[in-house]
């Protein structure tokens, strides 16, 4: 049995663990928005959502080891309880993969299906991972019939539920923004020949307009009708006065996945001798 001091010094480190997430979203949140460094505050912001997914999980964990004592009327045995739970965690995770995740696949695959020219080819991949799909589904389901669990834990402090669903948005949260800030790093910068075809400046509104920054966010489109989607915080405006100096017609350097601004340099000439409009 884990003491009572075990159990003050888990909270103290979630307690730090959540603070230090909040101090790397904030950070990341105010960091330079353009070049390398921009980039950076993809991965800082990932990694600040991370630590909010394991902070979560360390909360769960306190909160039913409470609730467990309480009910008992004794104290429980903490290292049983916390491997009880991170056990009925994964097998609800596992559960939700098979059952939401198979649904949002097929879906997409018919949406996307939708949207071109129903070739026996394209219908013939999609009855493939439609079959697959549903094969994941039903195969879960004999499974879990010969190997029946319960969530006892989950049941009996329900707002664990919550903090699972919160843990795994962290880290979806966090994997999303860390997979396009890897991909730019791995591939480099790109450059494209393009003009500015809108801007939308989004201001931070609400309670919580102080802790975030205002934003610019521009749309180019190349000769091929590639849009190109750049994201530049307020205070990084003055780095966008390559583009208004060459009338928004540009040679664009940018990392393509995260939509990070790196520098411009004039492109009317070429663009209109590449018979630009």
């Amino acid at each position: 049995m884990i003491s009572m001091s075990s159990k003050k010094v888990t909270g103290i480190v979630v307690v730090v663990v959540l603070v230090s997430a909040f101090g790397m979203l904030l950070a990341g949140e105010w960091a330079p928005s353009i070049g390398y460094v921009g980039l950076f505050r993809y991965l800082l912001i990932a990694a600040g959502f991370v630590l909010f997914a394991f902070s979560f999980v360390g909360f769960a964990i306190l909160l039913v080891s409470i609730a467990q004592e309480r009910k008992g009327g004794a104290r429980a045995d903490f290292g049983a309880t916390a491997v009880k739970l991170a056990r009925e965690i994964a097998r609800f995770v596992v559960a939700c993969i098979a059952y939401v995740g198979s649904g949002f696949v097929a879906l997409a695959v018919i949406v996307a299906f939708g949207e071109g020219d129903p070739t026996p080819v394209r219908l013939l991949k999609l009855l493939v991972v439609l079959a697959a799909c549903i094969g994941v589904v039903v195969l879960y389901r004999i499974y879990r019939k010969k190997h029946p669990v319960s969530f006892d834990m989950l049941g009996k402090a329900g707002v664990a539920v919550l903090f699972v669903l919160l843990t795994m948005f962290g880290f979806a949260a966090g994997a999303f923004q860390a997979r396009d800030a890897a991909i730019d790093l791995l591939h480099g910068p790109q450059t494209d020949l393009c003009w500015l075809a809108e801007v939308e400046e989004n201001r931070a509104t609400g309670r919580y307009s102080g802790f975030s920054q205002d934003t610019i966010e521009m749309t180019f489109e190349t000769l091929d009708e590639r849009e190109i989607h750049i994201s530049v915080a307020e205070s990084d405006r003055s780095g966008l006065a390559d583009v208004a100096n060459a009338e928004g017609v540009v040679w664009l350097t940018y990392f393509p996945e995260s939509g990070v601004y790196i520098s411009a340099e004039p492109g009317m000439d070429d663009y209109l001798a590449a018979g630009g409009r």
